[in-house]
């Protein structure tokens, strides 16, 4: 059985957007999340944990770590490295993401045979190798973004760049009879996306489609967008606002995630630059969501 190996370490959490910015070690996926204990300074920990397909080089690591380290005042860091067989490593993921709520979505994974609760939206994703099944900041912030919007505006045409495993579109589905397009660079992404978007009963509203971002004529041809999500990361974002800025209608809104606060300023610059003005920000933990327009709030 094929396995996977996993380094983790701790910082306080004046630190952790430092290095969930700026840490790069060919990992397959970085998160960090809140643990028990204190520090002197603001109180809390986390937890930054890689996942790697082979075994990394702990002294490649620390390599990496030490300039941080040093630009946060923090001595060594005691580094964690652990192998993660595939199985278990499913099994562990699962048993760590009971059913969530998140605004109006009740997001469970399909080792969950409870029913929802009442007045809830069931969302069915399981862990995988495509991005996002709503355990991290950036796709929670997106939908309470969607929540808060559910309740005043019913969007026709939808746009989800980047979408990963497909939970902001299908979230998308299950609020309004719209029609919706997932896009994502990533074949194994769209594919993913594509199961989760017919086991959630939506594949009438929802198409998946690979492009590397809005190049596919498709996406332009079933455009302008009222609603556009995009959870992706700050760079990426950037580099596509004019696309964006040309894809969304003239009453049209934009949903931008993956950045971490620090990024948000350098993120809504880009698109305030094409014409879009900031509505709200939603922040959780050091990620930051960010609700434009191009009409001013």
């Amino acid at each position: 059985m094929e396995a996977f190996w996993k380094s983790s370490f701790v910082v306080p959490a004046g630190a952790v957007e430092l290095f969930l910015d700026s840490v790069d070690a060919d990992a397959l996926s970085i998160a960090a999340f809140e643990i028990d204990g204190s520090e002197n300074g603001d109180g809390t920990l986390w937890c930054v944990e890689m996942l790697h397909r082979e075994e990394p080089d702990r002294e490649d690591l620390e390599v990496l770590l030490e300039p941080l380290c040093e630009r946060a005042s923090l001595g060594p860091l005691a580094i964690d490295i652990d192998p993660v067989p595939k199985e278990d490593w499913v099994k562990h993921v699962q048993a760590s993401m009971p059913p969530r709520q998140i605004g109006r979505f009740w997001i469970h994974g399909s080792h969950v045979d409870t029913p929802p609760p009442a007045g809830l939206t069931p969302i069915r994703l399981d862990a995988g190798l495509a991005f996002g099944s709503g355990e991290h900041a950036s796709t929670q912030g997106c939908l309470q973004a969607l929540d808060r919007l559910a309740r005043r505006r019913r969007f026709r045409r939808v746009l989800d760049m980047g979408s990963g495993a497909g939970m902001l579109a299908i979230a998308a589905a299950k609020c309004w009879p719209a029609r919706i397009l997932a896009v994502d660079n990533d074949p194994v992404a769209v594919e993913v996306a594509a199961e989760n978007i017919r086991q959630n009963g939506v594949g009438r509203l929802v198409q998946a489609l690979v492009s590397e971002g809005y190049a596919d004529p498709e996406i332009r041809r079933r455009g302008p967008y009222d609603l556009i999500l995009a959870n992706i990361l700050a760079d990426p974002l950037c580099n596509m606002a004019r696309d964006l800025a040309r894809s969304l209608d003239v009453d049209g809104i934009a949903v931008l995630s993956g950045l971490l606060d620090r990024q948000a300023d350098r993120v809504q610059a880009a698109h305030h630059g094409y014409g879009l003005y900031l509505r709200q920000r939603i922040n959780i933990g050091p990620w930051t969501t960010l609700i434009m327009s191009r009409k001013k709030a």
